[in-house]
């Protein structure tokens, strides 16, 4: 599904390189999990898998095509990234605006858009807050407004960066039955994640990252052992 040859990345301002000839697969409906110590470069590998960041060398391509030549729109189709912090990736006053926004850019017919949103609200316990503002919402419904945003796109390819981060147990019970239902619908997932028991729970594969080089690629049950 996405593939990246020999990528490297450096910040503008940096002499060293961030990420280092970087070459990896990944096939419709794997589950990746990213780990790694902090500064490893696994963000930095998201945002450019996403399409945020472009590759200072190599090439990244998405079903087989370039990924520089979709369009942001077009990238809103096929992928979906939850950032660390939710309030980041929020625009709107109201939950129901803000989970629906998504599907306005696309222009999509208004009935199609109430319908898609009541469910993704319904699917992550968020119906009744539907008129909030998301940011009077305590942190883990927060985080939640930013998960029913990629459900209701239902994208075929999801990058998240810490998500069971903010989480009580109600909440991460919560944002677990979402991934079940993307597991059911066949998404392909990859995700940072400090949390190895949630990352051996979901994700077969890892990959670990360090010094902007991927050190190991395998078993997650193996390569994320504790103790």
């Amino acid at each position: 599904m996405i593939t990246l040859n020999q990528v490297s990345f450096r910040w503008p301002a940096a002499t060293q390189l961030c990420l280092s000839s970087l070459s990896l697969s990944v096939d419709a409906q794997e589950w990746i999990a990213l780990v790694g110590d902090n500064g490893a470069g696994k963000s930095t590998l998201l945002r450019l898998l996403a399409g945020l960041l472009s590759p200072t060398s190599g090439t990244i391509t998405l079903n087989d095509v370039p990924l520089s030549r979709y369009t942001a729109l077009a990238r809103a189709r096929h992928t979906g990234i939850l950032f660390q912090e939710a309030e980041n990736q929020i625009l709107h006053n109201q939950v129901f605006e803000e989970v629906a926004f998504g599907l306005r850019l696309q222009k999509y017919p208004k009935k199609h858009i109430h319908e898609r949103t009541m469910a993704a609200l319904a699917l992550c316990g968020l119906e009744e807050v539907a008129h909030a503002h998301p940011l009077d919402l305590h942190v883990g419904q927060r985080r939640m407004v930013a998960v029913a945003s990629l459900e209701v796109m239902a994208p075929p390819l999801l990058l998240l960066d810490e998500p069971s981060r903010d989480f009580d147990a109600h909440w991460l019970g919560m944002f677990e039955r979402w991934l079940a239902v993307c597991k059911q619908r066949g998404t392909t997932v990859i995700t940072i994640s400090h949390d190895y028991a949630f990352a051996r729970r979901h994700f077969p594969r890892a990959i670990r990252l360090e010094s902007g080089r991927i050190t190991d690629d395998g078993d997650s049950q193996t390569l994320l052992r504790e103790g």
